[in-house]
C-alpha cells in the first residue's frame, strides 16, 4: 500500500481546491474515510470539504459526527466553481450526475466491487479483499507517516476505527488488510469516545420498525423477505439496520427488507433494498447488478434502490404498495433460484470434467 498512497498524493496534489463527494447515505465508514482524506489534504496544503447527499438519519451515526466534530455539508446548492476536482470514497461508481460533467475526478477509493458506471479517474483504488474504505485510507496514513498533532491523529484513529466496526460487522468479517490497519490504529484511537458511540441503544422508531418486521416476514425456502410499507426519508437508515438485526436473529441464510422511501420537501420517492447473507457463496454483488445498477454489494451485504419520483403523487398509494412488494418479491425469489440453479450448474460442469479428465488419462 506504500506505492498507492504515494500515488494518491501525486495525484491531488496537482490540485488546490476538491470536492470530497458522499453518494447515497453517509454511514461511518464513508464518513471517517472522508474525513481522514480531508485531513491528509488540509496537510499538503489543499483545500477540501466533505459533502453528502442525503442527511444522517441514525442517532449513533449523528453522534458519530458530533462527538469527533467531523463537518459535513447537506446543502443541495453545492457550488461546484469552488472546487478544482472531486474524490469519492466508499462508493462503487465514481460517476456523479451533476459532477462528473463539470469536474474531473481525482481520486475514487472504495472496497466493493467494480461498477460499470465509471468515469476516468486520475487515482483508482478498488480493493474487495479489504473490509472497508476506512481500512485503505487507514494504510495511507500509515504509510504517509504524516506528523499530525496527537488530537488530530486520534480523531481521525476514532473515526477510522468506528469505520472500520461497521463494516466489518464488528469485525466479524475481516481480513489481512483489515487487521493490519486495526493494529496500526489500537493504540492512537480515543477508546472513552467509541464505547460511549456503541452504547446509544436503538431508537424507538427503530425497535418499533423491527417488531413491525415479525409481522412482515415472507419466507421463501432458506430465504426470508421482509416489505415495510412507506417509510419517511428521515429513517431511511433503519432498513438497512433492520437487516443487520433480523440476520442476526434469525436462522435464514440470507434476508432483504425493503420499503417505499418518500421525502416530499425534495420530491423523491424510491424504493429502497438491503439484503444481507451469512452465506460465503452467495455473491450478493451479483445479484443486484443483475436487478439494477443503481446499487451493489460485497460479502454478506448489499443494497439497491429503483426510483419511483413519478408515483410521488399517487391517489393510489395502497395499490401502489401491493405492485411494488408483489414485485420485489418475485424479482428476489427469482434471484435466489437462479444463484443456486447456477451453482449447481457449475458443481456438474466441475463434475463433468474431472471425469472427462480421468477418463483421457487412462
Amino acid at each position: 500500500m506504500n506505492k498507492e498512497a504515494a500515488q494518491f498524493i501525486e495525484a491531488v496534489s496537482r490540485y488546490k481546491a476538491i470536492l470530497i463527494y458522499i453518494p447515497g447515505s453517509p454511514d461511518p465508514d464513508a464518513i471517517a474515510s472522508a474525513y481522514a482524506i480531508k485531513q491528509i489534504l488540509k496537510y499538503h496544503g489543499i483545500d477540501s470539504d466533505i459533502f453528502a447527499e442525503k442527511k444522517l438519519s441514525l442517532p449513533q451515526n449523528q453522534d458519530f459526527i458530533d462527538r469527533l466534530n467531523i463537518p459535513l455539508i447537506f446543502d443541495k446548492q453545492l457550488r461546484l466553481d469552488k472546487y478544482e476536482a472531486y474524490i469519492v470514497p466508499d462508493f462503487q461508481s465514481n460517476k456523479i450526475e451533476e459532477v462528473s460533467d463539470k469536474l474531473p475526478c481525482v481520486a475514487h477509493i472504495d472496497h466493493h466491487g467494480e461498477s460499470k458506471e465509471m468515469v476516468d479517474a486520475d487515482f483508482s483504488l478498488i480493493r474487495p479483499d479489504a473490509g472497508s474504505t476506512s481500512t485503505l485510507v487507514t494504510l495511507f496514513l500509515k504509510y504517509l507517516e504524516l506528523d499530525f498533532p496527537d488530537r488530530d491523529l486520534a480523531i481521525m484513529a476514532t473515526a477510522l476505527v468506528f469505520g472500520i466496526q461497521t463494516d466489518t460487522d464488528r469485525y466479524n468479517h475481516i481480513g489481512r488488510l483489515d487487521v493490519e490497519a486495526l493494529n496500526y490504529l489500537s493504540d492512537l484511537a480515543d477508546r472513552n469516545i467509541l464505547k460511549s458511540i456503541n452504547s446509544i441503544p436503538p431508537s424507538p422508531e427503530m425497535l418499533m420498525l423491527y417488531n413491525q418486521m415479525r409481522d412482515k416476514e415472507n419466507v421463501y425456502k432458506d430465504w426470508a423477505f421482509y416489505g415495510l410499507g412507506y417509510i419517511d426519508a428521515g429513517y431511511r437508515d433503519y432498513i438497512a439496520l433492520a437487516a443487520d438485526m433480523i440476520l442476526k436473529s434469525s436462522g435464514y441464510s440470507t434476508v432483504a427488507v425493503f420499503a417505499v422511501i418518500e421525502n416530499h420537501a425534495k420530491g423523491e420517492m424510491y424504493l429502497d433494498v438491503s439484503l444481507r447473507t451469512r452465506s460465503r457463496t452467495v455473491d450478493l454483488n451479483r445479484i443486484i447488478k443483475r436487478i439494477t445498477s443503481n446499487g451493489g454489494g460485497r460479502q454478506y451485504k448489499g443494497a439497491y434502490q429503483v426510483n419511483l419520483d413519478y408515483f410521488l403523487h399517487t391517489p393510489e398509494r395502497e395499490k401502489l404498495w401491493q405492485v411494488i412488494e408483489a414485485t420485489t418479491l418475485n424479482t428476489l425469489r427469482s434471484s435466489r433460484d437462479t444463484l443456486y440453479r447456477a451453482g449447481i450448474e457449475n458443481l456438474y460442469a466441475n463434475i463433468k470434467e474431472k471425469f472427462q479428465s480421468l477418463l483421457r488419462k487412462k
